[in-house]
């Protein structure tokens, strides 16, 4: 269960370039190798403002069409397995 005091950002480690309106990622330390479908890619970019669970839920919502208890779980999901990959990091404030 991630923190809710938790701000989110992209690792320091991680490579990406954009490819057809997706993002891919390479991390380099662990060399995985991601590519980002249009939600992942709009998580990946609203990332560079270090933002919480819920500003990126409500960014989402903003720009589709989801259910907001569908999308927090959505998100934490991403957000789990982008932590795990150490595409992600965690700023705790």
């Amino acid at each position: 269960m991630l923190s809710r005091a938790s701000r989110f950002k992209q690792h320091y480690q991680a490579v990406c370039t954009e490819l057809d309106g997706e993002v891919a990622l390479f991390q380099s330390d662990t060399c995985d190798y991601l590519v980002l479908n249009e939600t992942g890619s709009a998580i990946w970019n609203a990332l560079k403002t270090q933002p919480s669970l819920a500003e990126i839920c409500s960014h989402l919502q903003e720009e589709y069409d989801v259910d907001p208890d569908e999308c927090q779980a959505s998100v934490e999901a991403w957000l789990e397995a982008a932590l795990e990959k150490k595409v992600v990091s965690t700023i705790n404030r």
